[in-house]
């Protein structure tokens, strides 16, 4: 069962990194749907029930976020009712340092999908590739390894879109 919580993990790592590049926020948003999906199952498999609850619920996240930015609305009510559900989950359950590990990655998230440009989002990833990064050892899936490639994805997809900013800034 392990080699699946593997497969599936590889396969939330490559759909993060390729959403990472998309230019809109929506886009972004979309593809990370598609990435929570295969986590949630990867983590099941790992028997991690803090990280697959959580993801469960970034899943959702992911989807008012997605309808927040086609309505263009700040909704502040929804992050508060996110972080909040965190520390409901956090709470019941706690599963040692594994479960803060996870709760912080989705914390620096919420705060970069709720109120970021994508931009920001993708600096806001790379600190929480660090804590989903030790979260995967806490785990002992190894596979979180390639955190390394969703580090590298953000700061990648950071500097390609910024030359594309400044390029457009210096023409005539």
């Amino acid at each position: 069962m392990i080699i699946l919580g593997y497969f599936f993990t590889v396969l939330n790592y490559i759909t993060y990194c390729l959403s990472r590049f998309m230019k809109s926020k929506a886009a972004i948003l979309a593809l990370d749907l598609v990435a929570k999906i295969f986590t949630t199952i990867g983590l099941y498999y790992f028997n991690s029930l803090s990280g697959a609850y959580i993801t469960i619920a970034v899943f959702f996240l992911l989807i008012v976020a997605n309808i927040k930015e086609h309505l263009h609305k700040e909704w502040l009510w929804g992050y508060i009712f996110f972080q909040s559900l965190y520390v409901v989950i956090l709470c019941c359950a706690y599963e040692g340092v594994s479960s803060i590990l996870i709760f912080s990655t989705v914390t620096i998230n919420l705060f970069g999908i709720w109120f970021l440009s994508p931009q920001q989002m993708r600096l806001f990833g790379c600190i929480s590739c660090f804590a989903y990064f030790a979260y995967m050892v806490s785990i002992h899936n190894w596979a979180g390894v390639l955190e390394i490639f969703a580090l590298l994805s953000n700061v990648l997809s950071f500097i390609k879109y910024k030359k594309k900013k400044q390029i457009k800034k210096f023409k005539l």
